[in-house]
């Protein structure tokens, strides 16, 4: 097991980068400050913690500290279900057991997309490259063709949830909502505007009936049992 110098670390830690304790300076990164790290290292645009779930991130992580120590080829950035993370990590402890990296993998609570579970081990995992990692990695060509999800590229797949949604749950359709927000609008709309002109309807009214009254009260008996109106007598 490799004993990190702290002329490299920069932190003075001693014994195995492999070996952290929960008081290293990495975990107590907060989460943007780690997704900027992990999108700035892999060239991706992870806007959630919860994202790392599959495992593809952990595993070029790791790769991006001991290069070619990680079959990339079997990563799979692709995967959505459960089932489908499992692989990711059976390669991911591969490359844990070659490098002799003695910190205990989770799987069973990282692959539920949990914040905490994934933010703790995202934590470690940036410990670890600190005092491990290759400045000059490209992790392109390491990926070795392999396509990222959408989610990765930074396409929306992961913004614009609703309130309570999981994070590792597609987003709903936006075009339904906005329907019916635009019919509700209109709707709206229309009382408002009956509503307003229904003062002005009301003062009418009485205006005419006052104005018909006048009318007749204009309209008396005459001195020889006719009827004359309002106006002075001839």
């Amino acid at each position: 097991m490799t004993v990190m110098s702290s002329s490299r670390s920069g932190t003075g830690l001693k014994g195995s980068a492999a070996t952290v304790g929960m008081m290293e300076g990495a975990f107590f990164v907060g989460r943007s400050e780690l997704l900027n790290w992990v999108n700035g290292l892999l060239q991706t645009s992870i806007t959630k913690v919860e994202q790392c779930a599959s495992g593809a991130v952990y595993c070029q992580i790791l790769d991006a500290c001991h290069p070619a120590s990680v079959s990339m080829k079997k990563v799979n950035w692709m995967a959505k279900a459960d089932h489908e993370f499992i692989p990711n990590y059976k390669a991911l402890q591969a490359a844990f057991d070659k490098n002799s990296i003695q910190r205990h993998i989770a799987v069973d609570q990282l692959i539920r997309a949990k914040y905490q579970d994934n933010l703790e081990f995202l934590q470690f995992m940036k410990c670890y490259w600190d005092h491990e990692g290759d400045r000059d990695y490209d992790p392109g060509p390491a990926r070795e063709g392999k396509t990222l999800p959408p989610w990765a590229k930074g396409s929306g797949d992961g913004a614009l949830r609703a309130p309570g949604e999981k994070e590792n749950v597609r987003p709903r359709s936006s075009s339904g909502v906005v329907t019916k927000v635009a019919a509700a609008a209109d709707a709206g709309r229309r009382p408002a505007t009956v509503a307003r002109s229904a003062p002005g309807a009301a003062a009418a009214a009485p205006a005419a009936s006052a104005a018909a009254a006048g009318r007749a009260g204009a309209v008396r008996p005459g001195p020889r049992g006719g009827y004359t109106g309002g106006g002075p007598e001839s």
